[in-house]
């Protein structure tokens, strides 16, 4: 055991700074030991340091024990298993083997009993070492889960080299390795609540029934989307004699053949979809790509095709305006054949057709078409759940309030509902159809307005009926927690060369996070850094330690808007990875004094530049002359330095300023020049100046900006 520096008393402070211990996580430890303490500045007596270096070291040992052995006999917590479920198999293996008292038989009872508890063991293990966490759970809400104290979870991030408080929130990544370490297995939730939202629903039960699809039309601006969408209005007006389609709430319904409809969801650009990519939705069954016949396939037609792949959604071509003499589908149908998009008539699976939205040729072919594809999708709803959609947008109406644009995938909505829709939560007030119609309820592939949500959602946002109030309160509070977090994550970030160069700002403070091969050499690093700076700028350290870049740190710099230090040591692939997907910049080195010159640079570049008049020459007026038409001309000649025509230049008369401005002319011999040297004579005139002297001096300068160094 380790003695203490001549038997004196230590305080809790300089203890947990040889621990390399914040003094509140040594605090801790302390109290687990049963060590009262007040304060960081309570004296230990020597036994008492002994007994707390002896259990760090032992800590120590059984960490690097661990990392030689790589998990390969994991000690687990053993799970109880109940006195009654134990007696419950002897009893019946004992019922089984009772006809017989053979030794031979009471071994094989004996072995059976032994292997019914291992098994009941590894059940009860399987299930009870399982965890469900969601991104940026804290310490604390980890250790609940996993019921263990606190202060051993801090304990195990402080060995892991994660300065983390009980509420700070982590990455997934670090708490699934926290959690494994424990012997848990962390099951990562993507959205809080959704799979148990889900599976409530699902059990209520009910008859799948086919639904009608849902169909987006995207393609370039100037390929006829909209003329082709307001052809299918005009189209299925007539057919219907009651219009029933409108753009009303962004989505429509068009009825198709006998009494099959579409429902399309009409959006200005690739804005909305890409949002619902994004959060995964998949509210778009198929989509129209729209390309013109006299054009070719231009960049938003390549977004539009990379977007339904990402989406997994199956594309029908549309090929507009062949009613135009310079039309010529052949050679659109080739463009995307480049672009892996074949067509039924090439050869492919991708069906197409050719239309007209001014004489409405093929319109109901691509309708046909559309309506073939969705019956090899097979798709179903169950009317009788509780709802399912997706939101299409969302807007605060000065009149209604907040209403939000609804496509409802399976079961029905119904006024009344309680419901969840991204972050928001609320209860339907009301539901509107396309027609602006009141309704009591809406059933899978109705494009609807829905009154009562507490806030705008987000598109694309899932919105799902729960079954109170208070569950849906729960999930959206839990909810708003993480998304503030990843907000916080997606900010943008800065590099050392944006610091370079915005010399004309006052940023204030530059956030380092610093990483080094030991903790020794990073504190250096630390007390040399903050040191730099003046009261116009300074170094704000985030975080230091020892060890690799990780994940970890690149999200706190993320987070922090920082940038990362690394001496000595380097990023691993996740947080290269991590770093060009958030833009966080890494800089490393080997030698101390170039992490004070990088740092110092950057400080510098954030200091407003100085403007600085930088002396030229002067020369004297030995002589006047009047010239028509363009004022007096100076004689003088030049005792020191140049004048320079493009520069500014003062009138000096007896050591006095008469006036500043700028060279109208500079000749020397009746020749134009841009600049006379000293030692020689020239004629000067001024701009918008006569009233110049014999003896005046004429003193040429410029305005420079000087960056300033720290």
């Amino acid at each position: 055991m380790a003695e203490t520096s001549g038997g004196k008393k230590k305080r809790v402070y300089e203890l947990a700074k040889e621990l390399n211990l914040s003094s509140e996580a040594l605090i801790k430890v302390l109290e687990e030991m049963k060590i009262a303490v007040k304060s960081h500045m309570s004296s230990l007596s020597p036994e008492q340091v002994d007994v707390v270096r002896g259990r760090f070291d032992q800590e120590k040992q059984e960490a690097r024990s661990r990392t030689v052995k790589k998990k390969k006999k994991r000690r687990r917590h053993k799970p109880r298993v109940t006195a009654e479920a134990v007696k419950t198999v002897r009893d019946t293996l004992a019922k089984i083997d009772s006809s017989s008292g053979k030794a031979r038989q009471k071994k094989r009872r004996k072995h059976r009993e032994e292997k019914v508890e291992k098994q009941l063991e590894a059940s009860t293990d399987k299930d009870h070492r399982k965890i469900r966490v969601t991104e940026y759970t804290s310490p604390s809400e980890l250790a609940d889960l996993m019921g263990l104290p606190l202060s051993k979870v801090i304990g195990k991030f402080i060995e892991m080299g994660v300065m983390a408080t009980a509420n700070q929130r982590l990455d997934v990544e670090t708490i699934s390795t926290v959690a494994d370490e424990f012997g848990f297995e962390a099951e990562v939730v993507d959205s809080f609540g959704a799979k148990e939202i889900e599976r409530k629903r699902v059990s209520s039960g009910g008859t799948e029934t086919s639904r009608s699809p849902i169909v987006t039309v995207m393609g370039h601006v100037d390929h006829g989307k909209t003329a082709l969408l307001d052809r299918i209005r005009k189209t299925n007006v007539i057919a219907t004699e009651t219009g029933g389609i409108t753009q009303h709430i962004g989505a429509y319904v068009a009825q198709v053949g006998d009494g099959k409809h579409i429902t399309f969801i009409d959006t200005p650009g690739h804005e909305a979809f890409t949002a619902m990519r994004t959060r995964g939705a998949r509210v778009t069954d198929i989509v129209i790509l729209v390309v013109a016949a006299d054009s070719r396939v231009m960049p938003q037609t390549e977004e539009a095709i990379d977007h339904a792949r990402a989406a997994g959604v199956p594309i029908v071509v549309a090929i507009t305006k062949i009613d135009l003499p310079t039309s010529n589908p052949d050679l659109v149908k080739n463009d995307l054949a480049a672009h892996n998009v074949l067509v039924e008539e090439w050869g492919g699976e991708v069906l197409c057709s050719e239309v007209s939205s001014i004489t409405g040729e093929n319109i109901e072919d691509l309708l046909d078409k559309v309506l073939l594809q969705a019956e090899m999708l097979e798709l179903t709803a169950c009317p009788d759940r509780p709802a399912k959609g997706t939101v299409i947008e969302g807007e605060i109406d000065p009149r209604r309030g907040i209403v939000v644009n609804v496509i409802i995938e399976d079961g029905t909505l119904r006024v009344e509902d309680d419901f969840v829709a991204g972050c928001c939560a609320g209860r339907i007030r009301a539901i509107y159809d396309e027609n602006d119609n009141e309704l009591v309820e809406a059933g899978p592939g109705i494009p609807v307005q829905i009154l009562g949500c507490s806030e705008v959602p987000d598109a694309g946002d899932a919105i799902v009926a729960v079954s109170d109030e208070h569950e849906a309160k729960r999930i959206t509070r839990r909810r708003q927690l993480v998304q503030r977090e990843r907000d916080m994550h997606s900010s943008k970030m800065i590099s050392l060369e944006d610091f370079f160069r915005k010399s004309g700002e006052t940023q204030g403070v530059l956030n380092l996070v610093v990483k080094a091969d030991v903790q020794g050499t990073a504190e250096a690093i630390v007390d040399a850094l903050t040191k730099l700076g003046n009261e116009e700028v300074s170094v704000n350290i985030i975080r230091s330690g020892a060890g690799g870049i990780t994940g970890n740190d690149v999200n706190l710099a993320a987070a922090s808007n920082a940038v990362i230090i690394g001496f000595r040591v380097r990023p691993d692939v996740r947080a290269r990875e991590e770093a060009a997907a958030k833009e966080v910049e890494i800089a490393t080195f080997s030698v101390i004094h170039q992490v004070e010159e990088t740092i110092t640079k950057a400080l510098s570049g954030l200091l407003k530049p100085e403007e600085k008049e930088e002396f030229l020459g002067s020369a004297e007026v030995r002589d006047l002359f009047k010239v028509p038409k363009t004022g007096t001309i100076a004689g003088a000649y030049v005792i020191s330095g140049v004048i320079k025509r493009n520069a500014q230049v003062r009138l000096v008369r007896n050591g006095v300023d008469v006036w500043s401005g700028t060279v109208s002319s500079l000749k020397r011999f009746k020749e134009d020049r841009k600049e006379v040297k000293s030692g020689f004579e020239c004629g000067i005139g001024l701009s918008g100046f006569n009233d110049i002297k014999v003896g005046d001096v004429i003193e040429s300068f410029e305005i420079v900006s000087v960056a300033r160094e720290l």
